[in-house]
């Protein structure tokens, strides 16, 4: 009997360690899902990595033809025959101020040009009378006719008439001066063209009261259009005149032209530790005009 019951209690202790005891499976488990994952890993492609294009910077767009008139002198605009988009010849007339005062002046200052200048005739004239007395009383002189002191009166008679014609002449002189001074302050009245153009901006208005200064008109020649950009000091070797970069209106550079290098600053600016590079674009882009921003790509 005691020996039948030792007999059950063996057989339910083996019984239990049969279920109990853990599979391979379940002993190893991230043994498995490693190799899983490094059969995904090994059968998905890896992505490429795009090379770098070069070095980009960007950099405002400009026109060598570019510039602001001013006013030179005060006045009222009495004239304005430009106006925004006006496509100007050099020196075609874009403005003009009240000068009827100046002309009044330079009528005065002609007329008073145009009398001294008889006057200086008229000197001129007196002193070769007196020079045909002097050398007659000379003669009489010689020939004891007349005395010493009638011949030096004829000399100085002469001389005298000598300093009048030099000091009307230099009357003359200073009239003309005052008449070309006058031209010149009539020619501050006439706003023209400096070169060939339209017209971007116009900052005044018919009958507008405008101060030595003021600013009137803003004209755009038809030059091609430059990049200005600057590189880090450590760049500089990267770019010289002549060498060409590609230009575009946006960062992505969907639409591009070459622009070629005209100018490398020969000094690194100290306080930024950059150079300043000017290129001129080969063709113009519509993105592309005076006063935006472009984005300049430079080769390695």
């Amino acid at each position: 009997m005691k020996h039948l019951f030792a007999v059950m209690i063996a057989a339910s202790v083996q019984s239990m360690s049969l279920g109990c005891a853990p599979s391979t499976a379940q002993l190893h488990p991230s043994q498995g899902q490693e190799t899983r994952t490094m059969q995904t890993a090994n059968s998905q492609p890896m992505k490429s990595v795009a090379p770098p294009h070069g070095l980009v910077v960007s950099g405002p767009i400009t026109l060598e033809q570019q510039l602001d008139i001013v006013a030179l002198r005060a006045g009222v605009i009495v004239a304005l025959p430009a106006d925004v988009d006006t496509v100007v010849q050099k020196g075609q007339l874009m403005a003009g101020l009240d000068a009827r005062q100046l002309e009044a002046d330079r009528n005065t200052a002609r007329y008073k040009v145009e009398s001294l200048e008889a006057d200086l005739k008229n000197w001129q004239s007196e002193l070769q009378v007196r020079e045909t007395d002097m050398h007659r009383a000379e003669a009489m002189h010689k020939e004891g006719i007349t005395t010493q002191e009638a011949y030096d009166h004829s000399r100085y008679e002469v001389a005298a008439s000598q300093f009048e014609v030099e000091r009307q002449r230099g009357e003359m002189l200073s009239a003309k001066a005052n008449l070309q001074s006058i031209d010149l302050e009539l020619e501050k009245t006439k706003f023209v063209a400096p070169f060939k153009g339209v017209v971007a901006q116009r900052y005044v208005r018919l009958g507008q009261y405008v101060t030595t200064g003021d600013k009137l008109f803003r004209v755009m020649g038809a030059s091609p259009l430059e990049v200005r950009f600057t590189l880090p000091g450590a760049e500089a070797a990267l770019l010289k005149r002549g060498a060409l970069v590609t230009v575009s209106p946006t960062p992505e550079f969907q639409q591009t032209t070459d622009a070629t290098v005209t100018h490398v600053s020969p000094v690194v600016d100290p306080g930024s530790g950059t150079i300043e590079v000017t290129a001129v674009l080969k063709n113009r882009l519509p993105g592309l005009i005076p006063g935006t921003v472009a984005s300049v790509r430079i080769a390695r």
